[in-house]
């Protein structure tokens, strides 16, 4: 016989207007939650343990940043200085993110074994802060960025972020042993030009980087991606231009990380490619602050691109010595809306897409069934994105991590 406790919630949402990852739910609607999931999402009362009464303030999931570097590449020389920072720096980098909403972070390219140590202690709760996803080091051509470029002067991080190969067989190898490792999806750098072709130089002023780099060649980009696939990992590559993009696409990409930024799309073919790889465009816009001239074409491609129906991912491309991790976030679906994308799609692309670009089927949606990750917010950001700012609660697993509120 069931006990009568059996149908009580741990956790009850009352009177909340509700954006569930996709659209506007009708009226007033209360989410039960129990056992770090969301347990039902009814007009109707639920029991509960714990009541808070959303007063008709609006609930969403909690955002998803789908492009972040989590450990610090200018300070960690050695592993006494690596262990130094995630002991002491990033436990606030992580707090940062859940003040501003952020419940779940990928990272793309940190220091393999060191950010894999980091995702076990989140897991674990040892750690307080968003869900962390990793894919460990990022494949390059040999002598190509991130190596000879934010990491040239760093050779023991510059081993275990970049993994720098022009063999198809030695980057098939290096997949096999980050699947081993249970990474949760691959990232591929695929900038620079061709061996015979113009030399390009990745400029960075501001840092005094001014160096040629080369792009992978087809078939060691196409073994990596088929290698992720085989071992039922998602590849998502860094591009910058349609050529490249073209090329990652071609191979398989499931993703295109920055997308095209250098110039204007001068046809749908990239995007015809997105459609047909089923794959996502995660647009770093907070990158325009380093380069406020490149908001134009970044913004039009964005708009070409959402607008032919291609799953946008929000993500910032945050890193330590630039960004303010959390903030970028919200800083990144604010550009989003000067990019002329509607305040609800931007929602989407920062929780459902965003969720479904990660392969989360659990994220990203208010449903039975779901994890409760969700942020109970004043205002209205459906209707005006700058309204993300305005943050009573934040609620990941079921529990409440930051509580800005006086009414709950």
């Amino acid at each position: 016989m069931k006990s009568s406790n059996d149908n009580v919630c741990e956790l009850v949402v009352n009177n909340a207007r509700i954006f569930d990852g996709s659209a506007m739910l009708p009226g007033l609607q209360n989410v039960g939650i129990a056992g770090g999931r969301i347990k039902s999402v009814i007009s109707s009362p639920i029991a509960g343990s714990r009541q808070i009464d959303a007063a008709g303030r609006f609930l969403m999931p909690g955002l998803i940043d789908c492009h972040i570097h989590l450990l610090n590449f200018w300070t960690a020389k050695d592993e006494a200085t690596m262990a130094a920072d995630i002991e002491t720096e990033l436990p606030k980098r992580l707090n940062a993110f859940l003040a501003a909403g952020v419940t779940t972070v990928k990272s793309v390219c940190d220091s393999e074994d060191d950010i894999l140590r980091v995702r076990a202690r989140l897991a674990s709760h040892e750690l307080a802060g968003p869900r962390l996803l990793a894919t460990g080091a990022a494949f390059c051509a040999p002598g190509s960025h991130p190596a000879t470029t934010l990491l040239v002067q760093n050779p023991w991080l510059r081993s275990r972020a970049a993994i720098e190969t022009d063999s198809p067989e030695r980057a098939r190898d290096a997949v096999r042993r980050l699947a081993g490792k249970e990474v949760d999806a691959i990232k591929v750098v695929h900038q620079g030009g061709c061996k015979h072709g113009s030399p390009y130089f990745f400029k960075a002023e501001s840092w005094g980087i001014n160096v040629q780099i080369l792009k992978l060649e087809k078939a060691v980009l196409g073994a990596i991606i088929d290698e992720a696939h085989r071992h039922g990992l998602k590849a998502t590559v860094h591009t910058v231009d349609a050529d490249a993009a073209i090329e990652a696409l071609e191979a398989g990409a499931d993703g295109l990380e920055h997308g095209v930024m250098e110039h204007r799309l001068k046809d749908d073919y990239v995007v015809e490619l997105l459609l047909r790889n089923h794959a996502s465009y995660v647009p770093t816009l907070c990158l325009i602050k380093l380069e406020e001239k490149m908001a134009e074409v970044r913004y039009a491609n964005l708009k070409q691109v959402a607008d032919a129906g291609v799953r946008v991912a929000l993500g910032t491309d945050s890193f330590c010595g630039l960004s303010k991790f959390g903030e970028d976030t919200i800083e990144e679906a604010e550009r989003s809306a000067q990019a002329g994308i509607g305040a609800a799609q931007i929602l989407r692309m920062a929780t459902k897409d965003a969720a479904e670009h990660l392969g989360l089927e659990d994220l990203g949606v208010v449903a039975p069934g779901k994890l409760a990750d969700l942020l109970l917010l004043e205002g209205d950001p459906a209707n005006s994105i700058g309204d993300l700012r305005k943050l009573s609660m934040v609620i990941e697993n079921g529990a409440v991590v930051v509580n800005n509120s006086h009414r709950a």
